[in-house]
């Protein structure tokens, strides 16, 4: 089917946005409990098993959006190189994984990313993609993009970035949250209280027999795992600062990112951590609504989180594509495929 035909979909991000992209591309309905979805689409057939096929997915997205970077390449290979899911979940035509990457892989010195970032200018150089950072004990926090640059002082940057696409559309509750691993830092933030942030709690729960966090939400109900996400984030990139490539996942050793990283920490690079989303405005109905919704808890985060570190900058505010792009040039089919 064409990606227009994406039309008749429950989901409004397909219903609404997609169905009106400018790409002309042939798409195939997600497998869910043996039955085709309506909800998601995939660039490829569904039916494809994915652990092998890595290049299989990679010459699809070079096609249906005729990249013909070299660079490419390596980037989609970060990209894929996470849990091992990743090869799968980058061919849906909604996932923040693709987003980062068509967005953001041709980045680098011959096509630097220049930005304003609480206030001040950076220009980026190049970006990496799925880099781990220790949480706490095996809890590993996975970066979906590293940008790397300089600030406007020739300072060395390195900008941990949460990718997020649709995902704040989905609000409910966030539980299961690993008591060993953050109830600790939960406290130290002051998190385990009513007030924290307006319209959240953070309790300590039950759950098949076992005491867990939980976060949820009052009406109007807030996507609460981009709240777990930006804490688990801040707790890797803060051990990061501290420890180096102690910090670092040591499967990602051979990793582009593994040394360049650490190199950069030693020689005092400023530190930011941030999250971008992909701003649909009016054209998904409550688009701005639910976009709102979620950069009012984000701020009350990153207020909370900056009162905690003076080695890291939580920037105060949601980033959206549309704004940290503004400038930079995309690959046309990429434009035309996110209305851009």
């Amino acid at each position: 089917m064409k990606l227009k035909d994406t039309n008749t979909s429950n989901n409004p991000i397909y219903r609404d946005f997609f169905s009106k992209s400018l790409l002309d591309a042939e798409v195939d309905k997600t497998i869910w409990r043996g039955q085709p979805s309506d909800n998601s689409f995939y660039f490829i057939n569904p039916k494809v098993k994915y652990k092998h096929q890595g290049k299989d997915v990679l010459d699809t997205l070079q096609i249906v959006f005729n990249i013909k970077s070299d660079s490419f390449k390596k980037k989609f290979e970060l990209a894929i190189s996470g849990d091992g899911q990743e090869v799968k979940r980058i061919t849906t035509l909604h996932s923040s994984s693709l987003a980062a990457l068509l967005l953001l892989y041709s980045v680098s010195e011959s096509k630097k990313l220049k930005c304003t970032l609480n206030g001040k200018d950076y220009t980026f150089s190049d970006c990496y993609f799925e880099v781990k950072t220790n949480v706490k004990y095996s809890h590993f926090s996975n970066m979906d993009v590293v940008l790397v640059g300089k600030n406007s002082e020739d300072k060395d940057v390195i900008f941990f970035l949460e990718s997020k696409f649709s995902e704040y559309f989905k609000t409910g509750m966030c539980d299961d949250i690993s008591i060993e691993a953050y109830k600790e830092k939960y406290n130290e933030l002051g998190l385990i209280d009513d007030k924290a942030i307006e319209g959240l709690q953070f309790e300590i729960v039950a759950k098949d027999n076992k005491e867990c966090l939980q976060i949820k939400s009052d009406k109007p109900h807030h996507y609460c795992s981009g709240i777990k996400q930006m804490i688990s984030h801040y707790m890797g990139v803060s051990n990061f600062i501290e420890q180096g490539k102690n910090a670092m996942d040591p499967n990602q050793e051979e990793k582009p990112f593994f040394d360049k990283l650490d190199e950069l920490r030693n020689k005092g690079a400023e530190i930011l951590l941030g999250e971008v989303l992909f701003d649909f405005g009016d054209k998904v109905s409550n688009g701005d609504k639910k976009l709102g919704n979620y950069k009012s808890i984000y701020k009350a985060l990153a207020t909370i989180l900056n009162a905690h570190t003076s080695k890291l900058c939580v920037l105060p505010e949601i980033l959206t594509y549309q704004k940290l792009l503004e400038g930079f040039e995309l690959d046309k089919k990429v434009k035309d495929f996110y209305l851009l």
